[in-house]
């Protein structure tokens, strides 16, 4: 029973420094890593019986799941903390969701939905957008019609989800920034940004924040089809990056 316990701290102190390790690698080379571990542990499995030295494990194994089984109803109990401290260390890893163009920076906090952005560039450069009236707003984005048409994009879908589509109606949008593609190709630190995950995010989180913004701006919820398409680019981004 001793030689269990001793091994079951090993592993808790090991598995930190593991997990850190992976971390700190190019998400290729993780992921290249975790594909090869089970083989890497049955080739040393095969070694081990064809040295004779296989004897131990069989015993070893028994008395830890002896361990887990008399462990496993307080376990069971811990799961709802275990879930909030996972949740909360998910949430305190990850910032606020941001979409940048030549003109604007937007952001989006991804537990209450609130947006908000910044000019960046123009007549209105170093203002918030929830400091323009509508009339500001509407001038705005007839001159990033005129200057950058993913800027005005991102603004109409700002205007969209805090003003409502009815400002379309008046004629100041045209199809040009109401399409729901993003142009151009997006890198590993602009996709990043959107999903707001930081370097070495791992495949379950990229899945997580996709699913997490897209509840909160998929066009039948009040988002628009410019940010989901971007949100949904920058999963795509980092999946086919982690492959």
């Amino acid at each position: 029973m001793i030689q269990v316990v001793l091994l079951l701290l090993i592993l808790l102190l090991v598995a930190p420094a593991l997990a850190a390790l992976l971390r700190a690698m190019r998400p290729a080379l993780a992921g290249e890593l975790r594909r090869i571990a089970p083989w890497l542990v049955l080739l040393l499995i095969v070694v081990l019986a064809a040295t004779g030295r296989l004897g131990w494990v069989v015993p070893l194994a028994g008395a830890l799941l002896a361990a887990l089984l008399r462990l496993l109803p307080g376990l069971i109990s811990l799961l709802p903390v275990l879930q909030r401290m996972w949740r909360r260390r998910t949430s305190d890893a990850e910032g606020d969701a941001v979409v940048e163009t030549p003109f604007l920076r937007m952001r989006m906090n991804r537990t209450t939905g609130e947006i908000g952005g910044e000019v960046l560039a123009g007549r209105q450069a170093g203002r918030q957008l929830y400091d323009l009236s509508l009339e500001d707003l509407q001038e705005l984005h007839a001159e990033l019609l005129r200057a950058d048409a993913e800027s005005a994009r991102l603004l109409g879908a700002y205007m969209d989800r805090v003003v409502g589509g009815a400002w379309r109606a008046g004629g100041g949008a045209e199809g040009s920034a109401a399409g729901p593609s993003p142009s151009g190709q997006m890198s590993r630190g602009e996709a990043l940004a959107i999903l707001g995950l930081r370097e070495g995010a791992q495949r379950e989180a990229i899945v997580e924040a996709h699913r997490r913004l897209m509840q909160k701006l998929h066009p039948d919820r009040g988002g628009s089809d410019y940010l989901a398409a971007k949100i949904n680019q920058a999963k795509d981004v980092l999946l086919r990056e982690n492959r």
